[in-house]
This record gives C-alpha cells, structure tokens and sequence, in this order.
C-alpha cells in the first residue's frame, strides 16, 4: 500500500492538520507517460484551472505541492488529491510576496528534494474602466499575474539549471494578445507573461529547460456536472480539464520536445 502524504502548511508557519490516507499502490509502468518521480509545484492550484491541472499531474504519478491564499480551500483540494492516491502537500502562498515564494521553495524541496515541473497558474482578474481604477487594483493584478511568475521562475532555475533539466509552464490568456475594454490591468500582466516568457525561454534553452506558454480563451472552471454545461455548439466556454489535458501533454512529451505555445479556444463560443 502506498500512503498519500497531504501536509497543508499556512504562511505563517503553521503546520496544520496531517492526514494520510492509504491508497493502492499505482505501479509506474501503469502511470500513462510516466510522470512519476517528477514533482510539481502548481500556484492558484486550490481551485479552478489550477485545480484540474494539480490532480492530473497527480493522476500522472507526480508528486504536487499545491500554494493559494486561502488555507480552506488548499486543505480541501489536498484531501480530495490524497484521498485519490496523490502524492501532494499545500502551502498558503502570497505569488506576490518574494520571503512568501522563498518559504514554498523551501517546503517543496524539504519534502521532496527537488523540483522538475513549475506551472505559473495563480492570476487575479478584475473588469474596470482606467479611469476607475485605483493603484491598488492596478498593483494586486500585476503582482500576481506578472511578479509571481518572475518570483516563482527565479526562485526554481537554480535547481533546473543545475540538473540541466525542467518545464516551466505559464497559463495566460488570449487577452494577452488581444486586449479589450475594462480589462487594462489584466491584459497588461498577461501581454507582460508572453514577453517574459520568451525573453526567459532564450536564457533557459541551453539548460534544457522547456518554457511553454498556454493561452486560453473563456473557461468556465468550475465543477458543475458536465451535463450542465453545453459540450459544444453557441455558447460553449473551455473547462478546467481542457487547459489540464494541454498543460499535461506538452508536459509529457519527450525533453528535446517543445511546445513553445498553445492558444486554445472555445469551438463555438
């Protein structure tokens, strides 16, 4: 039997509730693609498209540290993770917040040594007109969508640059590309997320480090049955699971592979 290990840890140094739950073993050569061995850290993996892509990657046979804001909602997506057999710890994390990024460094690579997988998930959004807003809209929206990835990126190279080996992953959006009203803020982090992650791509390349832009479109991420939300046709947005089966897949393909990028619509939407 194999034990989940599920270690929610809160920003201030509080080691919370431990819980172990006893799981069939998955043999590796029954985890499709072969993740297992890697470890993964997931920002914003608490809830919505984090969430999808932190229980596929554990699904894969990853180890998966999971950091958000909300204690509550970190404790709940570990269990549910654990309870499946996942390997995966939580930690509340501030993106923004440079001692907050270094302590999930550090709890990631006390608990398992290393780190293969980085996925820059955490993003805030906000819908309001410049003129309406304040410089504290504007610096919460830049601080998480676009310093949090910097901050995570530097804080992980060191450990890829010296196994000359490592996926860094970037969820952004195609308001990175095509910007509309309202929505200055967020579509300057997500313009800044492309730029940044080219410019780190040509630094990391010949370390054999992979940085892989995934955009897309509206996804509802919610975990609404399936059957309330339109498959397909007018009106269907992205789920969760669609950007976690990309994300996972360019993952997954061999290391001399890379997926520079992966705009993803909604078929009709």
């Amino acid at each position: 039997m194999q034990t989940g290990i599920l270690n929610v840890t809160s920003n201030r140094g509080l080691k919370m509730k431990k819980v172990r739950s006893k799981t069939s073993k998955i043999p590796t050569s029954q985890v499709a693609g072969g993740l297992a061995g890697k470890v993964a850290i997931v920002t914003g993996g608490s809830r919505g498209i984090g969430k999808f892509i932190a229980g596929r990657l554990a699904d894969e046979g990853a180890s998966v540290v999971i950091s958000g804001r909300t204690a509550a909602d970190l404790r709940i997506t570990a269990e549910e993770i654990s309870t499946e057999g996942g390997r995966i710890i939580a930690v509340q994390t501030d993106v923004s917040n440079e001692k907050s990024v270094h302590r999930l460094l550090s709890k990631t690579l006390t608990e398992f040594g290393t780190i293969d997988i980085l996925i820059n998930n955490a993003g805030q959004y906000i819908e309001k007109p410049v003129t309406e807003m304040s410089i504290n809209d504007w610096d919460n929206i830049i601080g998480t969508n676009l310093t949090g990835p910097f901050l995570l990126s530097r804080a992980v190279l060191p450990e890829m640059m010296e196994k000359l080996d490592g996926t860094i992953v970037m969820i952004s959006s195609t308001s990175g590309k095509r910007a509309k009203a309202n929505s200055a803020a967020y579509s300057a982090s997500k313009f800044g997320i492309e730029g940044f992650s080219e410019a780190l791509l040509r630094e990391v390349r010949d370390y054999n480090i992979r940085v892989i832009v995934v955009t897309p479109s509206s996804v509802d991420s919610s975990e609404r049955d399936s059957r309330q939300i339109l498959k397909g046709g007018s009106g269907a947005r992205l789920r969760g699971e669609d950007v976690a089966d990309i994300v996972v897949q360019a993952i997954k393909l061999p290391p001399r592979a890379l997926v520079r990028e992966v705009e993803l619509w909604a078929t009709n939407p």
